[in-house]
C-alpha cells in the first residue's frame, strides 16, 4: 500500500478529542450518498414509466409496417413469402385511414375523429394481440363478415338476409365518452365486462375521410352504419380513445378499395433496435420490386418523436439531479480545507523528513476520493434499496390508473444508471479534492512548523 493512501485513511478517523473534522467528513459522505440515492431512484422510476408506456404502445402497434399508398391486391401470396423471413413471427393485412364517428341515434352530437383499421380477425391477433385486449364482446361478427366475402365458403341464407350492419370494435375511453359511462377505480376484468355490456349493440355512423381530404366538407367521403360488437382496452389512452377496428370488407367499402389492402404489418420475435433494423433492411429489399409503393417503417420510426421526448426528459432530469451531487461535493472541499488546517504540523513534518509536494498532493486527493467512494457506495446501496421497496410495496397512483394510465408507480433499475452515477460521483469528488490538495502541497515546511 502506498503510504499516501495509508495516511489518507488515518485522517478519516477521529483523532483524540478532536472529532469536529470527523463529523464534518461524515456529513460530506452523507450528502454524497443522499444525492446518489436520489438520482438512482428518480432515474429508475423514469425508466419504469418509459418502459411501461413503450410496452403499451408496442402492444397496440406492430413492429414493422409496409405501406402501399395505391392499394395492394392479391396480397395472400406476398403474406406467405414474408412469413418465411427470419425473425418474422406473424404478419397481417390491414386498411388504415381516419374518419368521423358518432352514435346513429344522437346525430346532433359532435363527431369523434378517429383512426379506423380494417383487419382480418384471424391474422390480426398474432400481430397486435387485439383479441386479448377485448373486455366486452368478441370478434365473431368480424369472422362472419370475412366468411361472406369468401366465395369458397358456404353461407347460410339466415346470415345473408336480412343483412345486419357491420361490426365495429371501439376503445373503452371512446365508449365512456360517447355514452357517458363512469368507470370506478380498481375494477376487475369481469366487472369491466359487465359495465360495458350495455354499449354492445349500439349503432354508430362512421364517415370515412381519405388521407388527401382536409375536412368533412371537402373531398369524397363515404358513410356506413356499424353496430358495436366489442370494447377493447390497450392500457394506452390515445389508442383507447381514438382507434376503432372493423373487418377488412367494411374498410374496403369505406375507402372504395375492393379486395385491396393498404398496409402489411409484422410482429417480430426479436424487436430490439438492431434486430428490427436487420429485418427492416430485408423487407425493404423485398419491397423494392413492388414499384410505386411505400417503404417499410419500424416501430422506432413511427414513434420517433415520442421516444425522443422520453429520452430528452430522462437526460434533462439526470443533469438536474446531478447538481445535487455536485453541491454535495462542496462539503468535501470544506472538509479537506479543515483537514489541511488541522494537519498543517503533520504536513510540515512529512515535508521535513523527505516527502515531496507530489506525495502531499496524493494524500489529500486520496482522502477526497475515499470520501466520495464511501458516499457513492452508500448512495448506490440506498438507491437500490429504495427501488426495491417501491417494487415490493407498489405506490398506487392517483385515480387508480385512470388519470395517469399507470396504476402503480413503476420502477425499473438499469445497470448503466448505477455505473454512470458512480463514475460521475468519483469524478466530481476527484475534482473537488484537487484545489485543497494543491494548497496543502504548496505549504513550506519551515512555515508549517514555525507556529505549530
Amino acid at each position: 500500500m502506498r503510504y499516501e493512501l495509508f495516511i489518507a485513511k488515518r485522517y478519516l478517523r477521529p483523532q483524540g478529542g478532536a472529532t469536529f473534522i470527523f463529523h464534518l467528513t461524515v456529513i460530506s459522505m452523507t450528502g454524497v450518498a443522499l444525492g446518489v440515492a436520489a438520482l438512482i431512484t428518480v432515474l429508475s422510476v423514469m425508466n419504469g414509466f418509459a418502459n411501461d408506456i413503450r410496452s403499451k404502445i408496442l402492444l397496440g402497434q406492430s413492429h414493422i409496417i409496409l405501406k402501399y399508398w395505391d392499394g395492394l391486391a392479391n396480397y395472400e401470396t406476398l403474406l406467405s413469402s414474408f412469413a418465411t423471413i427470419p425473425n418474422v413471427r406473424a404478419c397481417s393485412p390491414i386498411i388504415q385511414s381516419w374518419g368521423a364517428l358518432y352514435p346513429t341515434d344522437y346525430t346532433s352530437r359532435e363527431p369523434f375523429f378517429i383512426n379506423f383499421v380494417g383487419i382480418d380477425p384471424d391474422l390480426e391477433p398474432p400481430v397486435t394481440g387485439i383479441e386479448e385486449k377485448i373486455i366486452a364482446g368478441s370478434l365473431d361478427g368480424f369472422r362472419q363478415e370475412m366468411e361472406k366475402k369468401d366465395p369458397g365458403k358456404t353461407v347460410k341464407i339466415t346470415d345473408v338476409a336480412p343483412s345486419k350492419p357491420a361490426g365495429i370494435l371501439i376503445g373503452k375511453e371512446l365508449a365512456a365518452s360517447m355514452f357517458g359511462i363512469y368507470e370506478p377505480a380498481n375494477l376487475t376484468k369481469a366487472e369491466k365486462n359487465q359495465l360495458y355490456q350495455s354499449v354492445l349493440g349500439q349503432r354508430l355512423t362512421l364517415i370515412s375521410v381519405p388521407d388527401q381530404t382536409e375536412s368533412l366538407t371537402t373531398g369524397i367521403t363515404r358513410d356506413k352504419i356499424f353496430v358495436i360488437e366489442g370494447i377493447f382496452e390497450s392500457g394506452y389512452y390515445q389508442y383507447d380513445f381514438s382507434w376503432v377496428y372493423m373487418s377488412l370488407p367494411a374498410a374496403q367499402y369505406l375507402l372504395e378499395l375492393p379486395e385491396q389492402i393498404t398496409q402489411i404489418q409484422f410482429r417480430l420475435h426479436n424487436y430490439t433496435e438492431a434486430a428490427t433494423e436487420k429485418t427492416y433492411e430485408t423487407l425493404f429489399t423485398a419491397n423494392k420490386s413492388l414499384a410505386g409503393h411505400g417503404a417499410p417503417q419500424t416501430w422506432m420510426q413511427f414513434n420517433s418523436t415520442f421516444f425522443e421526448a422520453l429520452l430528452i426528459e430522462k437526460i434533462t432530469m439526470r443533469y438536474i439531479l446531478m447538481i445535487i451531487i455536485f453541491v454535495a461535493t462542496f462539503n468535501i472541499i470544506a472538509t479537506l480545507f479543515m483537514v489541511v488546517t488541522e494537519k498543517t504540523r503533520d504536513i510540515g513534518l512529512l515535508r521535513a523528513i523527505g516527502a515531496g509536494r507530489r506525495n502531499i498532493l496524493f494524500i489529500f486527493i486520496f482522502l477526497g476520493l475515499i470520501i466520495g467512494a464511501i458516499g457513492a457506495g452508500f448512495g448506490v446501496a440506498g438507491g437500490f434499496f429504495l427501488c426495491k421497496i417501491i417494487q415490493w410495496f407498489p405506490i398506487q397512483m392517483p385515480g387508480g390508473g385512470q388519470i395517469y394510465y399507470v396504476k402503480y408507480l413503476p420502477c425499473e433499475m438499469e445497470a448503466i444508471d448505477f455505473i454512470t452515477v458512480s463514475l460521475y460521483t468519483m469524478t466530481v469528488s476527484f475534482l473537488a479534492s484537487l484545489y485543497p490538495a494543491f494548497r496543502a502541497s504548496r505549504l513550506v515546511p519551515v512555515e508549517a512548523l514555525r507556529f505549530n
